[in-house]
């Protein structure tokens, strides 16, 4: 089941509606049940942002060295990827609760959908500033700076998203979209007190 170049291509432009807060950018993205399984496989768009964080990792734990290749500690490259598909997967997986307790079953699917979606997204734009410090781009307090900006730009997508989606006001969607906030910083102090 691959994601087609026509797929990401209208995923992304809806994904770029969303930002705007135009709404009729959810018709851009596949709603069947075939859309929502393949949403997850866009995830291997995101292997870009995984070789980030994966340098990332290995340069807080010492290990990054120019001598040495990237992918050379299994234990290493397993927990970052584990958490990697953790990070993308945490939301969708609690918010099967949730949609039952609120009654939001029906929209539950394209809620996930769009929400892998925006995750991709999310992904490939935050890494851009710690590939820029991991080149010498961008002194850490600049790149900083730049993951600062641009993740307010991301949740401000995500909370547009979930409103549109799933038909909430403006505050119970901001709580998924913290609760989402939430879980991935469950995810990454996991990750990084597995690799210590």
């Amino acid at each position: 089941m691959i994601v087609t170049a026509d797929e990401v291509n209208r995923s992304f432009r809806g994904t770029l509606d969303l930002l705007h807060s135009r709404s009729e950018g959810l018709k851009s993205f596949d709603m069947s049940e075939r859309g929502f399984w393949r949403s997850f496989m866009a995830i291997w768009l995101t292997l870009p942002a995984y070789i980030v964080s994966l340098a990332f990792e290995r340069l807080r734990l010492g290990l990054l060295q120019p001598d040495r290749p990237l992918l050379d500690n299994f234990w290493v490259d397993l927990v970052v990827a584990l958490g990697h598909v953790a990070g993308f997967i945490a939301l969708p997986v609690a918010m099967i609760g949730i949609a039952r307790w609120f009654h939001l079953e029906k929209a539950y699917v394209p809620f996930v959908i769009v929400t892998n979606w925006v995750s991709v997204i999310g992904m490939l734009v935050l890494s851009v500033p710690a590939m820029l410090m991991l080149l010498g781009w961008a002194p850490p307090g600049l790149a900083s700076l730049f993951s600062l900006a641009f993740a307010v730009i991301i949740v401000r997508l995500q909370w547009f998203a979930t409103k549109a989606t799933l038909g909430l006001a403006s505050i119970p969607a901001l709580g998924i979209v913290v609760l989402g906030i939430v879980l991935n910083s469950f995810v990454g102090t996991a990750m990084r007190g597995l690799l210590g």
